[in-house]
């Protein structure tokens, strides 16, 4: 990856794909909501692969969702809209680009984001908004909007389970061109009949990080 959205010494180690889709047959046996069982699988897979950090997720269908009720009112939301990177609590988080903090919340409800912080860029005309989730809380009373990071600038650490939503830890990364009126959240996760809505909205997160 040529953007090291985590500390570069891990990122240097390398990348491998984490499946937590409902094709996984890991999955069709095992709970992906419980955190020790997500964690070792997680190991497992290092010592599999031979890296370090565990990646994956854009619009990947997951189990995990389907067993949540926050993402089944109405209607079932369980495609996944971000990318998610594991990697140790308190692993630093860096920018993507250069950047002012649009916004910022602990979005703190089960199986929500934790602390969340929003980035506005204006890369070559075009403004794009970047999404960091899962955070530690000791970062957010380091925020303040409008406030300008440069580009692999610490921004945050990733958040224990206690403190972010409820997962193993990693980061929840997403890139949206709109926020439609969202501050310090935006959706994370969408139904199959919502796809067609978002697709001009979420951006495909690997694009910017390959």
């Amino acid at each position: 990856m040529k953007r090291h959205l985590l500390d570069p010494q891990l990122s240097q180690n390398g990348y491998f794909p984490l499946d937590l889709s409902i094709n996984n047959p890991f999955w069709k046996r095992n709970d992906v909501a419980d955190i020790s069982v997500c964690h070792e699988y997680i190991e497992q897979q290092r010592k599999t692969h031979g890296a370090f950090l565990a990646i994956g997720g854009y619009l990947e269908q997951r189990a995990l969702y389907q067993k949540n009720e926050r993402f089944n009112k109405g209607i079932v939301r369980d495609i996944h809209l971000g990318v998610d990177i594991w990697a140790p609590a308190g692993t630093t988080v860096h920018a993507m680009y250069d950047g002012v903090v649009h916004s910022y919340a602990h979005n703190s409800d089960p199986g929500n984001y934790g602390p969340t912080l929003i980035l506005q860029h204006d890369i070559e005309g075009q403004t794009i908004y970047t999404l960091y989730g899962h955070l530690s809380l000791d970062d957010v009373n380091k925020w303040e909007v409008g406030y300008r990071f440069r580009e692999s600038e610490i921004i945050a650490h990733l958040g224990t389970p206690q403190e972010n939503g409820g997962y193993s830890p990693h980061l929840h990364f997403q890139v949206m061109t709109d926020m439609k009126g969202y501050q310090g959240d935006f959706p994370g996760v969408a139904a199959k009949e919502e796809l067609e809505q978002y697709k001009d909205i979420v951006l495909d997160p690997m694009s910017f990080l390959e």
